[in-house]
Parts: structure tokens; C-alpha cells; sequence
């Protein structure tokens, strides 16, 4: 878990999560984009985490939540559609 942790708060941790995002949509509807946006948000999460800045923290939080929001939906409109 610690060596995942180094992997994604290095400078390839933006570089997986936009990876992931993109192969999201190449492959359409195989639930890439739930994992794209987890690992977002642990991305998130960590920057958050090491972060000084107030203003930081509350924009880190803002994305979280909007990454939470964006999982959500995707879930219902896979689940309905």
C-alpha cells in the first residue's frame, strides 16, 4: 500500500490518473471511468493531505467532491441505461 502511495504522489501520479481517463474513453462502458475517478480522488486525497495551504485544501475537497458527484451519476445512468 505504501509503494502505491509513493507511485501515485509522484510526478507520474497525474500522468496514471490522466491515463486512465483516457483509456476510459477508448473503452467506452467497461467501468474504466469508476477507476479513473477513484483513483482521482486518492490522488486528491494525497495532494490534500500534503498540502500547507488553506486555499489548497478547499480546492483539493471542491474536485473530491465533484469526482465523488461524477461517480455517482455515471453509477445511476450505467444502472438505468
Amino acid at each position: 500500500m505504501e509503494k502505491a502511495r509513493e507511485i501515485l504522489f509522484s510526478e507520474k501520479g497525474m500522468q496514471i490518473v490522466n491515463a486512465l481517463f483516457f483509456l476510459s474513453l477508448i473503452f467506452y462502458r467497461s467501468g474504466l471511468l469508476f477507476i479513473a475517478y477513484l483513483v482521482w480522488i486518492a490522488y486528491l486525497a494525497l495532494c490534500m493531505r500534503h498540502t500547507q495551504a488553506k486555499g489548497g485544501r478547499i480546492v483539493y475537497s471542491a474536485l473530491m467532491g465533484f469526482a465523488a458527484i461524477m461517480v455517482c451519476l455515471n453509477l445511476y445512468f450505467l444502472l438505468r441505461g
